[in-house]
């Protein structure tokens, strides 16, 4: 996460996504066309994200399972009854200790930082999905609008009768 290039890719990347999620209403055909483009795009982010969610989950299992195992041996020696303070070695103590080592810390913390990038692309996808019901409404507005246009009626009119007529339909030849 330490890479000097992150602050420009995540510009990048901050402008990709504004792109992705803006409606351009003059050009809806181009929207239509690159839509499965970005939400394929933007799963395939969501997918790895998932992944190394999962992975961190697994990373936090084993990293509290060694921790674990090594604080229960050191506990039991004998010199190391001081850490007990004369008592028993209780689930409650080894959590304790657990707790605060810093692997455990370091993976739970990475765990917690790919669950939000998961969290935020899956909101990334939502809004996506939005665009692509909200340009479906669009176009459908806009052929409603067609349908009330004297020289589309028009044109559509003389393509039926050429129809009838056996004949096709041109409209450059006007």
């Amino acid at each position: 996460m330490n890479d000097k290039n992150e602050p420009n890719e995540q510009a990048q990347l901050t402008a990709y996504l504004k792109d992705c999620v803006r409606i351009e209403p003059l050009a809806l055909e181009e929207e239509f066309v690159r839509m499965p483009a970005d939400l394929a795009y933007w799963n395939e982010r969501y997918a790895k994200a998932v992944r190394a969610h999962l992975i961190g989950k697994i990373e936090v299992d084993r990293a509290r399972a060694w921790a674990r195992q090594a604080l229960r041996i050191k506990l039991t020696n004998p010199e190391n009854a001081h850490m007990l303070g004369g008592g028993k070695v209780t689930e409650a103590l080894l959590e304790s200790f657990i707790a605060l080592d810093p692997t455990v810390k370091e993976v739970e913390t990475n765990e917690i930082e790919a669950e939000s990038k998961k969290i935020r692309l899956h909101g990334i996808i939502e809004a996506i999905r939005t665009k692509r019901d909200m340009l479906i409404s669009l176009g459908a507005n806009m052929r409603a609008e067609m349908q009330n246009d004297p020289m589309i009626k028009n044109e559509q009119r003389e393509a039926r009768e050429q129809r009838k007529q056996g004949g096709s339909y041109d409209r450059t030849e006007r």
